[in-house]
């Protein structure tokens, strides 16, 4: 998928309220039946004309479903034509996202390992090496994973939105973050209800979006 063709990565908006009071880390193991914010979750059933999912797997089972349930190809992600914070490294080759999403994807649907560089919204470096046999590597150790879906006023409001939209809703809020603080100060600042969890715990959430 070219760059002219992704709106996937628009800016996200700026928290003009204050924050909302719930707890905003999944502490529960497995995280993928770990409960989600009920903002969360009523985001995702508005999204999709659906009822709010409560999980994260209940999430990834949504969004497979409204978008097709088909797998993605390496073609199919949001490659950029220019240098971006996102990149990825795959056996001597380097690749530019549009979005940290597109580098997670790339490391699922490869049999190489692959390195990946991202910035945080704040520029804050952050790193990981995906292997073929699941195993992966952050740098920081620390490293946080925010999910989300676009707020009420931008969410399409189609009972059956299209692939594109629904990744357009989803891609501005799959971000990386040195540690759980940088991520809260990043939730705080921003009028979308999301979710942060350990960036190695949510790796195999977002590959499961393009299974």
């Amino acid at each position: 998928m070219s760059d002219q063709a992704c709106d996937c990565c628009r800016s996200t908006t700026v928290r003009t309220t204050e924050p909302a009071s719930h707890d905003r880390w999944l502490v529960g193991r497995p995280v993928r039946d770990a409960p989600l914010p009920q903002a969360v979750g009523r985001n995702v059933g508005r999204l999709l004309g659906e009822e709010p999912v409560d999980t994260l797997a209940g999430f990834v089972v949504a969004i497979r479903d409204a978008t097709g349930g088909g797998s993605l190809a390496v073609d199919d992600l949001c490659h950029a034509a220019t240098e971006t914070p996102h990149r990825a490294a795959m056996d001597g080759e380097g690749y530019f996202f549009q979005c940290f999403y597109d580098g997670v994807a790339l490391a699922h649907l490869a049999d190489e390992s692959v390195e990946i560089r991202t910035e945080s919204p704040a520029g804050e470096p952050v790193e990981m090496r995906a292997s073929p046999d699941g195993t992966v590597d952050v740098t920081p150790p620390d490293a946080a994973v925010s999910f989300g879906v676009a707020a009420d006023g931008d969410a399409p409001r189609s009972a059956d939105p299209t692939p594109e939209e629904v990744y357009g809703a989803i891609c501005p809020y799959v971000k990386a973050f040195p540690s759980r603080e940088a991520y809260d100060r990043w939730a705080e600042s921003i009028d979308v209800a999301t979710v942060g969890l350990p960036l190695a715990a949510g790796v195999p959430i977002a590959a499961a979006l393009a299974e």
